[in-house]
């Protein structure tokens, strides 16, 4: 007899309650049919737009539920009309262009499934060339930003565009007075709405332009000794010589994406027997730029203006009475030198925002007859025209409530202004209205009255006229996430010109389409296809010629430490600070991440009883800096080069002290998950915001200042990812030469191929090259296929750290956050090791004398050292010891000369890494995307955050070893396409993330059996060296000596031709 009997989990389910059929329905949802779901009328606002990538994703029903059962069901189904030029599992590349008020390029966005997933620089248009920054290459991250707001905010509280824009158009319409505070507008589509939004204001309308930081030195300047204010062009590449003053041009000063390009052009040895720059850089804190200089001088603020009056002096031919230290004298008189030899090619710039040193720099550029060769007057930057004393006069209305509404785009005055005189005004209310159209609601928009959120960049319409005869495009690359509205949008319909058309609205780009035809006669659409276009140059005037003005004031000397207030790489004015990328993205000179903090010449340090070295466990000591009233306390990093008497402390840090909505990753992270929190209970920020330290001269911000720096009670550990910071003198690693040695000696004088000592057939000893010997089975990659190669140039490596965030972005390397850094666990594919030359050395990596040669002080680095930036990657070694102790077989080698990943293999014994001499092996020691720990920096565990994964790669999981592939993905792809086309692999056509963003094309990849290849080329080259090749693991990556543009004696005579053994010879196999 069959058991009938029926056993309920409880009286709900024996009664059949409402309330458990409801929950019963949720655990189990029922099947939807295709037409049912299409016929929602919620999607009655869908389109089949190549951006609307909310309909582009096919998964399937089935696939949604296997969810937990709290997850919500998402419903999705295949394509039912495919996009146009949506071709799933395929690339889309979008011409394009980025500006956020900072920072400008001309880029290209790859997009899957119309998302974009990764950004690289534009290289056949745009005066940028190709060059990006990593903040650019990351920028991508931002648009899956889930703390975005994502609709329209009346007093905090959700709304709707139809309620703000009735109410914000009639305050502004009866309003006596409005001010709009933004950044700079280069974007003639965006300042013609503004001009609308004017004619609708009954009353004053003011729009300030502000930006952080400000050149508004070089505008003064330039209008006291041309009679005009503008910021010319400037062109790196016509520069023999170069001087640069407190101006880190290479990374964060100006334009560095066009200048980065230009510098790398003069920086390679082998132009052909054509020249190479030689770079003079005075400056206080250790820069990008400093570490590239022939010769670097640590300068104070307060002694800029005595370098800059000395060298004037020198090239006019005058004695001077300008007393200098004496290596500030010796460097100077060797910049004169080489100023006086360079004529019109020189070019001498400075960072400092005074009027006064502006004019010095006009004056020697001016004897120089530089102004037309290397300084192009007649096209004029539209960058950076803040108007700092404007701005202030405005803060003054605003306090004292003479303004009735008040505008904030793209500008954060309540986090970046000295004063808080703002912030005050704004908490009392003393405007009735404020609107803020930032993305975020940030220091300044949490205390607006209404937020207007704008698209992210990658989401809308944009035209840039960033100068005199350049125009440029941006156009979306995804249809906007959320209920956002282009400002360029909102400024028309508040001034009645337009009204609101949704996520699919064409009111932007119909107005841009308007704007361009009034510049330009070309065709918009192959504008828009390349993205920029060259505009007629009018002639330049007669007017624009240098007349000698009275100086204005200089930086004066004040007592106590020099505090010097600069940006990081990758942080810069704290836009940035809610990216986890460029938060784990180590400091180009430190290699410190997640951190804001104090640098010293660990010279003083010792002096002063600061602890300098630092490990996992140990931290660095604390100081309290004080300037101009404020007070901070932060750690102290040893920064060699930094100068005596000076410190400095990076901007862009401390943001959202009261709890603001910035981005999970603005916050530190406590060590099992979650936010570490203030005495508030609020989120704690990343370090410390420095802007109140500015203090204003003349209404110039001047971002140095006298302070007062002293030791206080407790140790902060810091996350770095290097704490050996020299090389210690192993020349199989880095080498280095002069180009008078390089240009007068053969190879073998700073060059020598590798030998081991043997014995020949009568038992004497003798050297051969290290290629002779071997003691392994060859695999057969040599001239059999492809073999994949890669050359780096140490000579024009800048260190930017373009190539660490390309990498990231490409092969979905995780973030781990700061406590992982700190333990050695990071995760990133590449590095770039960054080594300080030791008092032991004539240069980076040769010992100045072999016999007295004491590792103990190697390990020191230099007062004022030379700088190394060393890429260091997955060497893909022909003889890889990795491959030999992995039991499982999960590394192996490919015929094509790739050191390849089995993850599914990979049983996490890590006898690779231990073994791999490179120590460039990742372990999965957490599933980083799921794991609460990395919850607040791990995109992979957002909603939104995970559609920047590229599709391409797998995702690792935990317990499996992970390294740079050589972006095998992209070889597949190019091969794949290779193959349908039916023609070989064309050199060139494959490019790896790191080489695609190289502004100085440091980086060759390709197949180095091709024997015409650039790869086999670059091999072959004198220059070319394999980083450790002694141990005879024949790596598939060469580097390239660097070349430095100085006189170095001491080396000249180290560095002595030899005879080659054994017919020894360039080539390396």
């Amino acid at each position: 007899m069959a058991n009938t009997k029926k056993y309920w989990k409880g009286i709900e389910e024996l009664n059949e309650t409402k309330s458990f059929r409801d929950s019963k329905e949720s655990e189990f949802p029922q099947s939807s049919s295709i037409e049912s779901f299409l016929a929602d009328e919620k999607l009655g606002e869908s389109s089949t737009g190549r951006r609307d990538f909310l309909k582009f994703l096919g998964f399937s029903v089935a696939a949604a539920t296997v969810a937990a059962c709290e997850a919500p069901v998402i419903k999705a189904v295949p394509y039912v009309m495919k996009p146009e030029n949506v071709t799933p599992g395929m690339p889309t590349w979008y011409a394009s262009t980025y500006y956020d008020g900072s920072s400008y390029a001309s880029i290209l966005v790859k997009t899957r499934e119309a998302r974009p997933i990764f950004i690289k620089g534009n290289k056949h248009y745009g005066f940028t060339s190709g060059s990006v920054s990593p903040s650019i290459i990351a920028s991508v991250l931002g648009v899956y930003d889930s703390e975005r707001i994502q609709h329209p905010l009346k007093g905090g509280k959700k709304s709707t565009w139809k309620t703000v824009d009735s109410e914000i158009s009639k305050a502004i319409k009866d309003a006596n007075r409005v001010a709009l505070i933004s950044n700079t507008i280069i974007s003639p589509a965006l300042q013609s709405a503004i001009a609308d939004l004017k004619t609708a204001v009954n009353g004053e309308f003011n729009h300030i332009q502000y930006d952080p930081i400000s050149y508004s030195a070089i505008r003064k300047a330039n209008e006291l000794n041309f009679g005009k204010s503008f910021i010319p062009s400037y062109d790196f590449s016509k520069a023999k010589t170069i001087v640069g003053i407190n101006a880190d041009f290479l990374s964060t000063w100006l334009l560095p994406t066009e200048f980065a390009s230009q510098y790398g052009e003069k920086r390679n040895p082998d132009n052909n027997g054509d020249w190479m720059s030689k770079h003079f850089q005075f400056e206080s804190v250790m820069s990008v730029t400093g570490s590239n200089a022939d010769y670097r001088a640590m300068t104070k603020p307060s002694e800029e203006a005595n370098v800059l009056k000395y060298i004037l002096a020198g090239v006019k031919g005058m004695s001077s009475t300008i007393k200098l230290s004496s290596t500030l004298k010796k460097t100077a008189d060797l910049a004169i030198q080489s100023l006086l030899k360079s004529g019109n090619e020189s070019l001498v710039v400075c960072g400092t925002n005074n009027t006064g040193l502006q004019q010095l720099v006009n004056e020697i550029n001016h004897h120089n007859k530089s102004n037309g060769t290397t300084i192009l007057l007649d096209n004029e930057l539209n960058l950076f025209q803040s108007e700092d004393a404007k701005l202030l006069e405005c803060v003054k209305g605003i306090s004292a409530g003479a303004y009735d509404v008040v505008l904030f785009y793209n500008s954060n005055p309540a986090y970046t202004l000295p004063k808080d005189d703002l912030k005050k005004a704004l908490k009392n209310k003393k405007v009735k209205v404020t609107v803020s159209l930032n993305s975020h609601s940030d220091e300044t928009g949490a205390l607006c009255s209404y937020n207007c959120p704008d698209h992210h960049a990658l989401e809308s319409w944009a035209d840039f006229h960033p100068k005199s005869n350049h125009y440029a495009l941006a156009q979306p690359t995804i249809r906007p996430l959320h209920n956002t509205a282009s400002a360029l949008e909102s400024f028309l319909v508040w001034s009645g010109k337009a009204e609101r058309g949704g996520k699919d609205s064409t009111v932007a780009y119909d107005k841009i389409k308007e704007t361009f035809s009034s510049l330009s006669t070309a065709d918009f659409n192959m504008v828009m296809h390349n993205s920029c276009v060259e505009l007629q140059q009018p002639m330049l005037e007669d007017s624009m010629s240098f007349s000698a003005a009275p100086y204005a004031s200089m930086p004066s000397t004040g007592k106590g430490t020099e505090v010097i207030l600069y940006q990081k790489t990758a942080i810069g004015i704290g836009n940035n600070a809610n990216n986890p990328w460029l938060h784990e993205l180590p400091d180009p000179i430190s290699k410190v991440t997640w951190d804001n903090y104090i640098t010293m010449n660990p010279v003083e340090m010792t002096k002063a009883g600061y602890k300098t070295t630092y490990d996992q466990e140990n931290g660095l000591s604390l100081a309290k800096i004080t300037v101009n009233g404020i007070s901070k306390t932060l750690p102290v990093y040893p920064l060699p080069g930094q100068a005596p008497g000076t410190v400095g402390v990076a901007l862009g840090y401390g943001r959202g002290e009261n709890g603001e909505k910035i981005g999970k990753s603005a916050y530190q992270t406590a060590e099992y998950g979650g936010h570490e929190v203030t005495e508030k209970g609020k989120p704690k920020p990343i370090g410390a915001n420095v802007f109140p330290m500015l203090s204003m001269d003349n209404e110039e911000f001047n971002y140095s200042n006298s302070g007062k720096v002293s030791k206080v009670d407790g140790e902060y550990i810091i996350a770095a990812t290097q704490i050996h910071h020299t090389v210690m003198g192993r020349h199989s690693i880095v080498r280095e030469t002069t180009k008078e040695i390089y240009d007068s000696k053969g190879k073998e004088a700073y060059n020598p191929a590798h030998t081991l000592q043997t014995l020949d057939d009568d038992l004497n000893h003798v050297e051969k090259p290290v290629s002779e010997f071997d003691i392994w089975d060859a695999h057969p990659v040599e001239n059999v296929g492809h073999r994949w190669g890669m050359s780096i140039d140490l000579s024009s490596c800048i260190g930017c750290s373009n190539c660490l965030v390309a990498c990231q972005s490409e092969n979905n390397v995780p973030v781990v956050g700061k406590d992982e850094v700190r333990r050695g666990r990071e995760m990133h594919w590449l590095r770039i090791d960054r080594y300080f030359a030791s008092d032991e050395e004539a240069a980076v990596g040769t010992k100045k004398n072999k016999k007295s040669f004491s590792y103990d002080q190697a390990e020191i680095a230099a007062l004022n050292p030379k700088v190394v930036h060393m890429p260091m990657m997955c060497q893909h070694c022909n003889h890889a010891p990795c491959e030999t102790v992995c039991p499982v077989a999960a590394t192996t080698h490919s015929n094509e000369g790739l050191n390849q990943m089995t993850y599914n293999r990979c049983i996490g014994t890590r006898y690779c890494a231990n073994n791999c001499p490179y120590k460039v092996r990742r372990f999965n020691w957490f599933n980083y995307p799921s794991y609460k720990k990395f919850t607040e920096i791990n995109p992979a565990q957002d909603d939104l955050g995970r559609m920047v994964l590229n599709p391409d790669v797998t995702v690792r999981s935990r317990g499996v070893m992970e390294k740079c592939s050589f972006c095998v993905q992209r070889i597949q792809a190019t091969k794949l396409k290779s193959k349908i086309d039916k023609v070989p692999v064309a050199d060139g056509e494959f490019s790896t993330a790191c080489a695609d963003v190289c502004p100085t094309n440091a980086i060759v990849v390709g197949d180095w059996n091709d024997v015409n290849s650039k790869i086999r080329k670059s091999s072959e080259d004198k220059r070319s060296y394999q980083a450790l090749e002694e141990v005879g693991i024949k790596p598939n990556v060469w580097y390239k000596v660097k070349v430095r543009n100085e006189q170095n004696d001491l080396l000249a005579k180290l560095q002595v031709e030899k005879k080659s053994h054994h017919g020894s010879n360039n080539k390396h196999h």
